[in-house]
C-alpha cells in the first residue's frame, strides 16, 4: 500500500512543482514506483519540466470526469525508472478534489507514493476532499505575506483533521534589508512542523526535469528520506542540507 503526498501552498511561484519533481527523482533513486498528478488546472507544467508533453493525450481532468480511466492519462517518464505523471488540464473549470481524492486511494494500491501538485491558494474548503492519510506538506519562501498565509491555509486543515508539514524552500538567511531570517518565528506562524529546508541555490541544475545536483537537490532528497521513513535529523541554522 502506498502513500500520497499532497503539495500545497498559500500562493504561486512558492517552488512547489519544482519541488515534486525533486520528490520524485529521489523516490526514483530509492527504486520507489511513483506518480506525479498536476493538479493544477490551467497551469500545467509539470509534463513540460518532466519533458513527455508531447505524449499528453488526457489529463487528469479527462480521469475524473469519467472521459477514461487514469491508466489511458498516465505517462510513463522514461528518464526516471519508476516514475509516472498525469498532466493537469490547461483550461477548464477547477478539478473536484474530492473525486481526486478517492482516486489516490485506489492508486496507492499500485504506487509506493502519489505526489499530487495542486494549485497555488486553494482555500482549505477545496482541499478538505482529500484523505485524511494523505501527507499534506506546505512549501513555503520566507516572504512575510507568504508565511500569514500559510499559517491561517494550515490553521483551517488542522481544524478539518488533517496534520500538515512544513517545506521552507528557496531559504536566504538574509532578507533584502539585511535582516537575519528567524526560522522559528516563520515555523510558528505557518502552523506546522518542520520537514526540511531547501536552501536558495543558483547552480541548481535539471536535466529533463529531473534534480540531480546542488545544495538544493541534496536538500529535497533528504526530505524525501523523511517521507519515506527515515530518521535523519533536521538541519541546523548552520547546516541546512
Amino acid at each position: 500500500m502506498g502513500k500520497t503526498v499532497v503539495l500545497i501552498s498559500s500562493k504561486g511561484g512558492s517552488g512547489k512543482s519544482t519541488v515534486a519533481v525533486g520528490l520524485a527523482t529521489a523516490f526514483s533513486l530509492n527504486g520507489k514506483r511513483t506518480l506525479l498528478i498536476d493538479a493544477d488546472e490551467g497551469a500545467r507544467c509539470l509534463d513540460s519540466m518532466l519533458n513527455v508533453n508531447a505524449q499528453t493525450v488526457f489529463d487528469i481532468s479527462d480521469v475524473l470526469k469519467g472521459n477514461c480511466e487514469a491508466d489511458d492519462a498516465i505517462i510513463d517518464v522514461p528518464q526516471l525508472k519508476g516514475v509516472y505523471i498525469i498532466p493537469s488540464p490547461l483550461t477548464g473549470e477547477p478539478l473536484d478534489l474530492t473525486k481526486l481524492g478517492k482516486l489516490t486511494e485506489t492508486l496507492e494500491q499500485d504506487y509506493d507514493y502519489v505526489i499530487v501538485d495542486t494549485k497555488g491558494q486553494l482555500p482549505a474548503e477545496r482541499l478538505v476532499g482529500l484523505p485524511r492519510s494523505a501527507e499534506v506538506i506546505s512549501v513555503v519562501a520566507t516572504d512575510k505575506i507568504a508565511v500569514r498565509n500559510t499559517g491561517i491555509l494550515n490553521t483551517e486543515l488542522i481544524r478539518a483533521g488533517f496534520t500538515p508539514r512544513l517545506i521552507i524552500n528557496r531559504f536566504k538567511r538574509k532578507t533584502a534589508d539585511g535582516s537575519t531570517v528567524n526560522i522559528d518565528s516563520i515555523i510558528d506562524e505557518a502552523n506546522a512542523r518542520l520537514i526540511g529546508i531547501i536552501p536558495e541555490d543558483k547552480s541548481i541544475g535539471a536535466y529533463e526535469g529531473a534534480i540531480l545536483f546542488g545544495t538544493a537537490a541534496k536538500a529535497v532528497f533528504r526530505i524525501a528520506g523523511r517521507i519515506n521513513g527515515f530518521e535523519n535529523p533536521l538541519p541546523k541554522i548552520k547546516n541546512i542540507l
